[in-house]
């Protein structure tokens, strides 16, 4: 298991530290199907509940920030707006060139790094507004 969570990543809020933990998990079953040898289907069906599972929690978290009056609240949606932008692009190129290792490697360290460095730098101010 490659992405644990840790209190580090607390937000302060139940619900959406629940859903960043779902979120990991769908980062350890990354994991295992790039080590195992993910199918264009497995991957493709990925993207899309991923997808839709990280929408719904933006559209929670920047609900949850604004109503806490939590400064981080702009900045969060920018960079919400951002991700689903460069998931788009991935998601395209994914069904244009067919996966390849490069490609789910890519992807890999893109959606860890941009998870773990969102919700440390972000999310957690999440803590100071509750």
């Amino acid at each position: 298991m490659g992405f644990q969570w840790d209190d580090k990543y607390s937000t302060g809020n139940d619900e959406i530290d629940k859903q960043h933990k779902q979120i990991f998990a769908y980062l350890d079953e990354l994991e295992d199907h790039i080590e195992k040898g993910a199918s264009q289907e497995w991957v493709e069906r990925f993207m899309s509940g991923v997808g839709l599972y990280t929408r719904s929690h933006f559209c929670f978290e920047e609900m949850c920030m604004r109503r806490s009056k939590c400064a981080a609240a702009a900045q969060n949606k920018v960079q919400h707006t951002k991700l689903l932008a460069a998931f788009s692009a991935a998601d395209k190129r994914l069904k244009q060139e067919g996966i390849s290792d490069a490609l789910l490697q890519q992807l890999r360290t893109f959606l860890t790094s941009w998870l773990v460095n969102h919700i440390m730098k972000i999310d957690v101010k999440l803590k100071d507004c509750n």
